[in-house]
């Protein structure tokens, strides 16, 4: 156990140094992944949120009461236009952390990251959380906190192994998010969508055979999970980047709160979209 233990922490520490430069290797891009999604988002928070118009002693000249200045040496002559800002929303980012992502480390832990400093940059609080399952367990790890801001560098400590038990991983979510400081929530899964574990479904009363957790189980598992977490108040949406043929499998757990990317590009377009579409839901 000890020598696969140090071995193990060593792949880490290594996964850890590689997704930093990865980062640092494609910065010009990144750096523009970043700036159109904040933009986009900033947008559509000024298009959602209310503006209220105060008096004040500066700012731009009321021309309607300016004649106080002089007759009764009133000093409040000015307005200023405040913008509220967004406050009832928080975001949790989920990544599947299985060794199905073995091959995209570099690029999930970049995008976790573009995102989640994006909505840092926007004030709406984000936590990032990675999943795997081993030995029967589904572990859940923090790397990135609601509090935490400033500390987006630690979504690049993101390592994929083990399997991944996509319906357990949501109900965890569903209690992690119960500590969010707003009430809407939204959580975004990056993924691949294809639910696979090691451990067998138990029997239950729908079926009274024990079945393998993959395949159409697996998928229907997610679905269900995906359901209930939309009937509890919390909206679902993925950004997929698995293969063509996991297409249905994504259509059939997220539906249309789901966005396809192929390249790192097309990621504040995809992401902007699914954030955008709950904004906007929060103003009606």
């Amino acid at each position: 156990p000890a020598p696969n233990a140090a071995w193990d922490a060593e792949h880490f520490q290594q996964q850890r140094a590689k997704n930093r430069a990865y980062y640092q290797a494609h910065l010009a891009e990144n750096q523009m992944t970043l700036h159109q999604l904040t933009q986009k988002l900033q947008n559509t928070i000024l298009l959602q949120s209310d503006v209220s118009v105060n008096l004040a002693r500066a700012g731009q000249l009321y021309a309607p009461i300016v004649w106080r200045s002089a007759a009764l040496e009133e000093e409040k002559v000015f307005v200023q236009r405040q913008q509220s800002e967004l406050g009832d929303l928080t975001v949790d980012i989920l990544l599947d952390g299985s060794a199905s992502q073995n091959q995209q480390q570099e690029k999930l832990s970049t995008q976790a990251y573009l995102i989640a400093e994006s909505l840092e940059r926007c004030r709406i609080p984000v936590r990032v959380t990675a999943f795997c399952s081993v030995s029967g367990c589904t572990v859940l790890r923090i790397l990135r906190d609601y509090d935490q801001r400033g500390r987006n560098d630690t979504i690049f400590d993101y390592v994929a192994a083990g399997w991944n038990r996509d319906g357990l991983a949501l109900r965890g979510m569903e209690e992690l998010m119960q500590s969010a400081p707003a009430e809407k929530h939204l959580l975004l899964i990056l993924t691949d969508a294809n639910p696979d574990d090691s451990h067998r479904i138990p029997p239950n009363g729908k079926n009274p055979i024990s079945r393998e957790y993959d395949g159409k189980a697996g998928v229907e598992d997610t679905a269900d999970e995906v359901r209930d977490l939309c009937r509890r108040g919390i909206r679902v949406a993925a950004i997929f980047m698995g293969e063509q043929d996991s297409v249905p499998a994504a259509d059939r757990i997220y539906g249309k709160d789901l966005a396809r990317i192929r390249r790192m590009d097309q990621l504040a377009q995809a992401a902007g979209r699914l954030i955008q579409d709950q904004i906007r839901e929060l103003a009606n």
